[in-house]
């Protein structure tokens, strides 16, 4: 999170309100108790390996104020005023881990209230062909790592932050859109 983002403001149908943002400098309005609902783009990698699908999971550096040293989704964060979904998938997978991916290689795989004061919607992206060339520009994170598919409950239980640990719903809707797409 940059203290000096806006981010976009949502309604209760999911839609951006016009020009109404949250200053993210107040910190998130799940945690301040404030009515706004804001928004994040997750983006999940994920390829085929040799033993199976894996995915890609990022570990936030300890410089951070929220769930140091955790591991966390491969990238994603909120939306800022005015910025697409898909625009902000693509900003925070080049800021977060240098990926560079282009909007059609975005899948998305659910949209949900994450609580009461956030929308999440979820991506996939298949990282199969292309090269493990991640960079960490900005300082939020400090190092990637790969997990297979059958092993990422385990390891999401044991090493995610808190907010992943209890989120059984983004990686059940993964699942199913796996399976939906013949990817399991």
């Amino acid at each position: 999170m940059h203290k000096d983002e806006i981010w976009q403001l949502y309604s209760k149908n999911g839609e951006p309100i016009p020009g109404e943002g949250w200053d993210a400098s107040r910190g998130n309005p799940e945690v301040t108790g404030d009515e706004g609902i804001v928004g994040v783009s997750i983006v999940f990698l994920y390829r085929r390996g040799k033993d199976g699908l894996e995915f890609l999971w990022q570990k936030r550096s300890e410089e951070i104020d929220r769930y140091p040293g955790d591991w966390d989704i491969s990238a994603g964060g909120h939306i800022n005023l005015g910025e697409s979904l898909i625009e902000a998938a693509v900003r925070e997978a080049r800021e977060e881990i240098g990926a560079t991916i282009s909007a059609d290689e975005l899948e998305l795989v659910t949209m949900y209230p994450f609580n009461k004061n956030r929308f999440a919607w979820i991506y996939l992206v298949d990282w199969t062909e292309k090269a493990d060339e991640f960079h960490f520009d900005d300082h939020e994170v400090t190092e990637v790592k790969w997990v297979k598919y059958d092993e990422m409950d385990d390891f999401r239980e044991k090493y995610a932050k808190a907010s992943l640990k209890k989120d059984r719903m983004t990686f059940d809707m993964m699942d199913m859109w796996l399976r939906t797409h013949g990817n399991l």
